[in-house]
C-alpha cells in the first residue's frame, strides 16, 4: 500500500481513468446479460459525454489510486452531483491485482465524504444486471435495493 497514492480531482482529469474504465466495460461485457450489445458498442468517449453533461449541470469528483513510481492509476471512483443535490457513484473499479487491499473502500469513503460536504440530499449507485456480486460492497456503505428497472431490448438485438 505504501507504493500507492490517492489523488482527488475533477472532470479535467477524466481521461486518466480510460484504461481502467475499459477493463470495467470488458467485465460487464463478460457478465450474463441481455445487454451485451450495449457494452460491445459503449465507448469511453460516450461515457465521458454523459459524465461531462452531468458535470456541467452539477459537480464531479474523481478519486484515483496511482502507483507512486509509474503514476499509472490502478483504481478509480467517479461521483457526480446533479442540480437537485442528488449524488451518484457513477463508476468504480479496482484493477484485479490490487483488489483486497482496501482501495475500493477508501475511494467509497472519500466519495461519500465529498457528497456530504456538498450537501447532497440523496445518494445512489446503479449496479448492472449480471454484476450482482458488487451489491454487497455497496450495501456496506448503507446503500439498499430500492427498485428494479427493466429495459426492453431493441428489436434489432433480439
Amino acid at each position: 500500500m505504501e507504493n500507492m497514492i490517492i489523488v482527488e480531482t475533477d472532470a479535467s482529469n477524466l481521461n486518466l481513468v480510460q484504461p481502467l474504465w475499459e477493463k470495467l466495460n470488458q467485465h460487464h461485457l463478460k457478465q450474463e446479460s441481455n445487454f451485451k450489445e450495449h457494452y460491445a458498442h459503449f465507448t469511453f468517449q460516450k461515457r465521458v459525454e454523459v459524465l461531462l453533461k452531468k458535470s456541467r449541470e452539477g459537480d464531479m469528483h474523481i478519486g484515483l489510486v496511482k502507483n507512486k513510481k509509474s503514476g499509472i492509476p490502478v483504481a478509480y471512483c467517479i461521483t457526480t452531483i446533479n442540480p437537485d443535490k442528488e449524488g451518484e457513484i457513477d463508476s468504480i473499479y479496482v484493477a484485479e491485482n490490487c483488489r483486497g487491499q482496501g482501495w475500493g473502500d477508501e475511494l467509497m469513503k472519500r466519495s461519500l465524504k465529498w457528497m456530504k460536504g456538498k450537501g447532497v440530499t440523496k445518494k445512489s449507485v446503479r449496479v448492472s444486471f449480471g454484476n450482482q456480486e458488487a451489491v454487497p460492497f455497496y450495501e456496506r456503505y448503507g446503500f439498499c435495493r430500492r427498485s428494479v428497472t427493466l429495459e426492453q431490448i431493441p428489436d434489432e438485438e433480439r
